[in-house]
């Protein structure tokens, strides 16, 4: 029976090798399922053959002088062919062991199983998967994963003997995608088990839907003011030239709609720098309150024309390490929202809290404006997400700010936090290395 699971391996190892030569995790894997085979088989004859020995121990209690006196002839072959078999072992279990470690290390969920759907072989990643606990072989393949898409791809590939491909999505929190690649094996003509390989391109499928939506939203948000600016000039050319006031009003607009624009751009254009390889970071000791003083200087009119009180809580001895230009762009894009967001008469305030047990200190821009719903706070970081799309078009934000100060935290190898309360107000923090307070 174990022999015929080598045939197995052996088999799936050169159909799916041949059918999926791209993969190399599902090559590494066979290969340790081929290897495993011949360790167990050589293991095998190793141990009968000591066996075999053992036994002829058992012939004579004193065995060299015995096999010295009567068999002068077979002592050394046998004292050299029971060191050559210990050698052997020794070198398959390391071999053996070093498969199991390789295996076990390969991110791509494995699952092997015989003609009747019993797990063969699965491995640590398909373990976590499905949130099971190891060993899982012996078990039925409804035993281990719980999804009819599943089930019956690898019960389909038994039944007709042909490779099988498939996206799965997997339902509950976090929703997740898998590519599901199935390869019966074959001992002659009859298929005696199948090959499974699973790979998680949910982070694929995320970036798939955030490039759609940043080209739909760059669309329109480049529309927009392109088709204003273009009416209104037309206007102009056609009638409105004599009459003064009637023209000074439309340049204004037009002037209006190719800030927005320039805003727009400026904002991709910094986000593309970001995000790119080549952007130099320089960390250096910074005057955190400079800092802050300055961002503040940069929304204090808007703050006056609303009225709102804006706070500074930050000791003038506190020095951080970072990248002083990325910071106070990420203070004023926090601040600014701040002001926009939070109704005349409100307040912001900004301060800092040392991080307990650390050298870290967290920045945080807190306001007491409208609040984010709780259901948009995971997403009020990517570009272009709006909570309330129409409002913030009408206050000049281009969508691009919380995804720069994100990106901005992220080259000083730190996280943006949110807190916020629906009519109550908004939290942002991050933290950096705190030279000394």
């Amino acid at each position: 029976m174990r022999l015929g699971w080598i045939l197995l391996l052996s088999n799936a190892l050169l159909v799916v090798l041949v059918w999926w030569s791209g993969h190399i995790a599902l090559a590494l894997v066979l290969a340790a399922l081929w290897s495993g085979g011949q360790i167990w088989f050589w293991g095998r004859t190793a141990r009968r053959q000591g066996e075999q020995l053992r036994q002829l121990d058992k012939v004579a209690p004193d065995d060299s002088a015995w096999l010295e006196a009567f068999h002068p002839e077979l002592a050394r072959p046998l004292e050299e062919l029971a060191e050559r078999i210990q050698q052997r072992v020794g070198q398959l279990e390391s071999e053996n062991n070093r498969l199991g470690i390789i295996l076990e290390s390969i991110t791509e969920a494995i699952l092997v199983v015989d003609r009747d759907g019993r797990v063969v072989l699965a491995n640590k990643a398909l373990a976590n998967l499905f949130g099971l606990d190891p060993p899982l072989e012996g078990l039925l393949t409804a035993e281990v994963v719980r999804y009819s898409a599943i089930q019956d791809a690898l019960a389909g590939c038994l039944a007709e003997g042909r490779r099988r491909e498939m996206e799965v999505e997997l339902t509950g929190a976090p929703e997740r995608h898998l590519d599901m690649q199935v390869a019966p094996v074959f001992e002659g003509n009859e298929c005696i088990g199948a090959v499974a390989v699973l790979y998680d391109i949910t982070r694929l499928r995320e970036l798939e839907r955030i490039r759609r939506d940043f080209v739909a939203n760059v669309s329109h948000e480049l529309r927009t003011p392109l088709t204003a600016i273009k009416g209104y000039a037309e206007i102009l050319s056609d009638s409105a030239l004599d009459d003064r006031e009637t023209a000074r009003r439309f340049t204004g607009i037009i002037e209006n709609h190719a800030d927005r624009l320039t805003r727009l751009l400026g904002d991709l254009l910094d986000l593309s720098r970001l995000e790119s390889d080549q952007l130099e970071v320089e960390l250096i000791p910074c005057e955190l309150k400079l800092l802050v003083d300055t961002s503040v200087g940069s929304v204090s009119q808007a703050a006056a024309q609303k009225q709102i009180a804006i706070h500074c809580d930050v000791p003038p001895s506190i020095q951080v390490i970072c990248d002083p230009k990325l910071i106070e762009q990420a203070l004023i894009n926090l601040l600014d929202n701040a002001v926009k967001y939070t109704p005349a008469g409100g307040k912001v305030r900004v301060g800092t809290r040392p991080v307990e047990d650390t050298d870290r200190l967290a920045i945080y821009v807190e306001d007491t404006g409208v609040g984010i719903p709780s259901e948009d706070l995971g997403r009020i970081f990517e570009r272009f997400y709006r909570v309330d799309k129409g409002r913030s078009r009408d206050l000049g934000g281009t969508g691009l700010g919380l995804s720069i100060v994100r990106h901005i935290a992220e080259v000083h190898g730190e996280q943006v936090s949110v807190q916020s309360k629906l009519g109550a107000g908004t939290t942002f923090s991050f933290e950096l290395q705190s030279r000394g307070v």
